[in-house]
């Protein structure tokens, strides 16, 4: 008996520990939202620099109500398929606290039937194929619906983003200047030192 108990007890302090969202698959979420965004499929977008429009709208076919418990819309950014190709760090997974596919979020916005947000590409953002994807939030802040701008194979309506490298033309010309400064540096010293050797 007093193991059954404890057993129950381990049961209950995991479920607490876990939450109510710890069980959520993305195969049991509704695609409630029709999503669009103003990337063309195939369009190159830089980080740092372009901007993301994208607009959501309750799909109007669901039945009265079914919108009742929406609190939020958690707009994401997400890897393309080809983009996680031998890349475990951007690896799918049904259990929704394990996937890696939307790991920028774009917006948190309270939920509106249609709504649009705006989005700056943050130059943290690596060069890959994304497509994007919104979630919808209920009180608790759990995933209880979704929408995204693809086919559910993630084929279709892709984007890219070129990362920011790091190196810029400012740079180039900096480093450019002290390597030629140093060698004149260097020119100009040794010629001192010769003549000071001769004296």
């Amino acid at each position: 008996m007093a193991a059954l108990l404890s057993t129950q007890a381990a049961a209950l302090l995991l479920l607490c520990y876990l939450g109510p969202s710890a069980a959520v698959l993305f195969s049991s979420l509704p695609r409630s939202l029709g999503i669009t965004a103003s990337p063309t499929p195939g369009q190159v977008l830089h980080a740092g620099v372009d901007e993301i429009t994208v607009t959501w709208a309750l799909n109007q076919s669901l039945p009265a109500g079914t919108d009742s418990g929406y609190k939020k819309v958690k707009v994401t950014l997400c890897y393309a398929p080809v983009s996680q190709t031998d890349r475990g760090w951007r690896k799918t997974d049904d259990h929704l606290k394990k996937d890696k596919t939307c790991q920028f979020k774009m917006a948190t916005r309270p939920y509106a039937a249609t709504g649009t947000v705006t989005y700056t590409v943050e130059r943290i953002i690596p060069t890959a194929t994304f497509f994007v994807r919104a979630y919808v939030l209920d009180s608790d802040d759990t995933e209880v619906a979704y929408g995204q701008t693809t086919d559910p194979k993630k084929t279709t309506n892709l984007f890219d983003i070129v990362g920011v490298t790091g190196r810029h033309a400012s740079l180039d010309i900096a480093a450019a200047c002290f390597s030629a400064f140093s060698v004149v540096a260097l020119a100009f010293f040794f010629v001192v030192e010769k003549k000071k050797a001769k004296k």
